[in-house]
């Protein structure tokens, strides 16, 4: 009589393992097989790849929480361990080795030159979402971040010009909208953005643009400001600042600050409050320098309530043109400004300004990752105008300036409270719309039993297993 073959279930069960190496364990998370074959110049190479990476996506304005999580993802899907430090100014990466972190390969790679504008980081983003979905050939990697920072803008100069001048007079006609303070703006901001475009060009005098406009700015409002336009000088010289606002520095910090990353915090609270005090000495200076000559009539009426709803769109259409952004984004972009404004004022009615911020700063991640998902259009082009919308900078730089030049202590005091308040209030909001929103992370599960792949050395044929190069 011939003997049953048996069976062993346990063989089974991790034959059937391996042929799945991609498995949901909890929702949200994909577990992938780790690479087992890996060598020391493999592990070198996505090290640096992955520093170099990282690097990007803080020029682009991310979180250091989110480039940890992209970093892990990106490792996760060539089947790596990784374990990351990152700073704004910089990165430390260690790939390899095992669950407790000790081995493996570490590199390390400064953040280096100005912020992505916006075209740049929609095809840093893009591609960060392909490396979430497959483990490309690193030399493939290396040669879309090479194209991402080698973009030419999209715009000429003299549209970029334009931006800033939109800029400019969006931002005012928010904060104080007259026929005659409106021109103010245009004139002012056509020559802050002359200076950026030249300036930019001046690696070497960088440093010294934010000083060096604000004294220009605001020694032409003192000198002008009232006898031709007749308004105060101090409602000129803040909206063509624009784009030396540290607001989305203050708000980053903040959130930043509130999730545990104490470091990354203060670090970007610390360049803000400078940028702040840089502008507010260049103010300083040119008070110093010109008297204010006062006006001869009263100033003219404010336009009607419709004139910050304008200066939303005209800010939409400025950030389109000066930060390079596609133009298929248009009106995804102007729509998410108008929706933040909207949420703002209202909430703002119900409950103060406060409320009004924490309530658009709540609204900003859901509608960013709904953009993203409708018209595939990465969530940090929504977010970084967003920010700008706020404006918590140009109220920061108001009472700085009323504090140091003024010598308002009290009213100064009282506004940089607000700005503070202001400020961790649309922190708070983001990371609690930022809790709604769910995305799919991968890790690293257990080695796969030996002697269980195919022959060829490969997965189960679906693509999802480790990349292998050569």
């Amino acid at each position: 009589m011939r003997q049953l073959p048996s069976f062993d279930l346990r063989a089974l069960a991790r034959r059937a393992a391996s042929l799945r190496p991609l498995r949901r364990r909890a929702p949200g998370t994909l577990t992938l097989p780790e690479a087992e074959d890996a060598g020391r110049e493999r592990l070198r190479d996505l090290a640096a790849l992955l520093c170099e990476l990282g690097s990007e996506l803080l020029r682009a304005g991310s979180r250091t929480a989110e480039v940890e999580a992209a970093l892990h993802d990106v490792a996760a899907r060539y089947g790596m361990r990784v374990r990351c430090f990152v700073v704004p100014t910089g990165l430390f990466v260690r790939v390899g080795g095992g669950p407790d972190g000790r081995g493996g390969e570490l590199d390390f790679a400064p953040v280096e030159g100005p912020d992505l504008r916006l075209d740049q980081v929609e095809a840093l983003q893009s591609l960060v979402e392909r490396l979430r979905k497959e483990g490309l050939p690193f030399e493939e990697v290396r040669a879309a971040l090479r194209a991402e920072r080698e973009q030419p803008e999209r715009f000429s100069p003299a549209t970029t010009v334009l931006g800033y001048v939109l800029l400019t007079v969006g931002l005012g006609a928010m904060r104080h909208a007259t026929v005659a303070a409106v021109a103010g703006y245009a004139v002012l901001g056509l020559g802050v953005g002359l200076l950026r475009l030249f300036g930019d060009r001046l690696p070497a005098g960088r440093s010294a643009l934010p000083v060096v406009t604000a004294i220009l700015v605001t020694a032409v409002s003192l000198r002008w400001a009232g006898p031709l336009l007749h308004e105060q000088p101090t409602v000129l010289y803040i909206p063509p600042l624009i784009a030396f606002l540290p607001g989305a520095a203050l708000t980053l910090g903040a959130i930043e600050l509130a999730t545990g990353a104490a470091l990354s915090g203060i670090a970007r609270l610390a360049g803000a409050v400078n940028v702040l005090l840089l502008l507010a000495l260049g103010i300083l200076v040119g008070t110093e320098l010109v008297r204010a000559r006062p006006a001869g009539t009263p100033p003219s009426e404010a336009l009607g309530a419709w004139a910050p709803w304008v200066g939303v769109l005209l800010l939409g259409f400025g950030f389109l043109l000066y930060f390079s952004a596609p133009p298929r984004v248009t009106g995804w972009l102007l729509a998410a400004l108008l929706a933040e404004r909207l949420v703002q004022s209202a909430a703002g009615e119900l409950g103060g300004v406060t409320f009004g911020a924490f309530a658009a700063g709540v609204l900003l991640p859901p509608m960013a990752g709904w953009i993203e998902r409708r018209s595939k259009t990465p969530d940090q082009v929504v977010f970084l105008p967003c920010f700008w919308l706020l404006v918590p900078g140009a109220v920061g730089l108001t009472s700085v300036s009323e504090i140091i030049v003024e010598g308002d202590t009290n009213g100064g005091l009282a506004s940089l409270v607000n700005t503070i308040v202001t400020v961790a209030a649309i922190a708070l909001g983001v990371l609690v719309g930022a809790g709604l929103q769910r995305r799919t992370r991968l890790r690293i599960g257990e080695p796969s039993p030996a002697g269980l792949l195919d022959p060829d050395g490969g997965g189960d044929g679906t693509g999802s297993g480790p990349v292998r190069e050569g």
